[in-house]
């Protein structure tokens, strides 16, 4: 059975984890359930990176925190995504941010952004993380030449006005460099990739180190507002608390809470993984060393070469969650592959999983704690809601950032710039949400025809 958000009342702990690479060569460390009623300040409901990082943020400052999460350690998003570490989040760039906002917006957008690989790398160094890091270059290739003037022209406007720093490529670059082909242009960056699931397993240790209390197969079933704060009622136990959390991101049930139902899209993204490749596939791909890349497609593919020598490769999934692992999907991004590298013909596909993307109407995702607790300058309410999600698929660094936001936002600290629009409104409701999917269906057949 595949948990699917729009359908599903709500992940249940008896799912299997998925078989993906990750699982395959890591096992998160077991953490209890719940089987009790207990009380406490901050509770955390979600134990991705966001809720992670929070219990993280919040036990660094001497709070009272726990977490619960519905399955176990790894499920959702952090035992399923690529393990690509980017500076951004959500589908806005900070060009369409500047266009959108104003330069002085957009460069607050690029410090956050910023500040969230800048706050991974940090967290991995002080705690000695094991996470399998590698850096190696980031590289964007356009799928048509009008993509190509594109990607040239925004590189020489984020150098600019942003400072950032990228090389070029033209065809002739990229074909004495790789065996690939339907790339007309590129641009190079720095790049770093990771063992996401590893990362998961390592927020969990330093959160209990640092005195957070961490449930797993605890489903939050129901959350009722009380005279004192809040209670979450989960499968065999209960949780008082003054503050939640919510950080359940593309994995949120579709009927939660109202702070949160209707206000994303959880979409489909599917990975797989190849055997290792040979020495004559390696010379003739060019993919000799760790490296990653991303195309211009509308529904993107991404791809990175493993530290063990395998390809991984990704892009958008079935519309529906039961439709997963049908033959014909893991056929289209297999033939995309070798589209792009006809020398890996005939590779074996030893994993393939998918995951769920939370994506947020307007592209923008959200820190946003309710009303009465929102401003640093009011006195901060005695017991408030808050939550972080609609990363669109760009959560590795960004997620662990928002949940330290998120925390940072409910203690009510002063550091967090209130005036950047991640943290101003609350994510926009969809309209017409149970239309979602027939939306997603034809933008996906446009999306064929644009990409011929």
């Amino acid at each position: 059975m595949t948990y699917d958000p729009l359908i599903s009342r709500g992940v249940s702990s008896s799912l299997p984890a998925a078989s993906s690479y990750w699982h395959a060569t890591h096992q998160p460390m077991a953490q209890p359930p719940l089987h009790k009623k207990i009380s406490t300040d901050y509770l955390i409901i979600g134990g991705g990176y966001t809720g992670l990082s929070a219990a993280i943020t919040l036990a660094q400052a001497k709070q009272d925190v726990t977490l619960l999460d519905a399955n176990s350690l790894g499920f959702g998003c952090a035992g399923r995504n690529g393990g690509f570490i980017l500076s951004g989040s959500g589908r806005l760039s900070l060009s369409a941010i500047k266009d959108k906002w104003g330069h002085t917006v957009a460069t607050g957008m690029q410090a956050e952004f910023d500040g969230a690989v800048g706050l991974l790398k940090k967290r991995i160094t002080d705690f000695n993380m094991q996470v399998d890091l590698v850096e190696g270059p980031y590289l964007k290739l356009a799928h048509n030449v009008k993509q190509a003037e594109q990607l040239c022209a925004s590189a020489k406007h984020l150098a600019s006005n942003f400072n950032v720093p990228s090389t070029t490529l033209t065809p002739k670059d990229l074909s004495a460099r790789f065996g690939i082909e339907g790339a007309y242009g590129g641009v190079e960056l720095e790049g770093a990739c990771l063992h996401p699931l590893k990362l998961a397993s390592e927020y969990a240790r330093v959160a209990k180190e640092l005195g957070a209390t961490l449930f797993y197969d605890s489903p939050a079933i129901r959350i009722e507002k009380q005279k004192t704060g809040y209670l979450v009622t989960t499968p065999s136990g209960s949780v008082s608390a003054k503050h939640i959390l919510i950080a359940t991101n593309a994995y949120t049930p579709k009927r939660f809470h109202k702070s949160v139902d209707n206000k994303q899209f959880p979409v489909q993204s599917s990975i797989f993984v190849t055997a290792p490749l040979n020495d004559e596939q390696r010379a003739s791909t060019g993919l000799t060393t760790p490296m990653s890349f991303m195309d211009t497609r509308m529904m993107k593919y991404y791809y990175r070469v493993l530290p063990d020598g395998r390809l991984l490769f990704g892009g958008r999934g079935a519309v529906k969650g039961k439709d997963a692992d049908n033959a014909t999907e893991k056929k289209r991004l297999y033939d995309a592959m070798v589209k792009s590298f006809p020398a890996l013909k005939g590779i074996v596909m030893d994993y393939f999983w998918s995951g769920w993307v939370s994506v947020s109407l307007d592209s923008m995702p959200r820190i946003f704690v309710n009303s009465e607790a929102s401003s640093n300058n009011a006195k901060r309410s005695a017991y408030s809601i808050g939550y972080a999600m609609g990363y669109c698929g760009s959560g590795v660094s960004f997620a662990a950032f928002a949940g330290q936001r998120l925390a940072q936002r409910m203690m009510g600290t002063s550091d967090v710039d209130l005036s950047l629009p991640i943290y101003q409104s609350p994510l926009k409701t969809y309209p017409f949400p149970n239309a979602r999917r027939l939306a997603l269906h034809g933008l996906y057949q446009c999306a064929k025809i644009a990409e011929r």
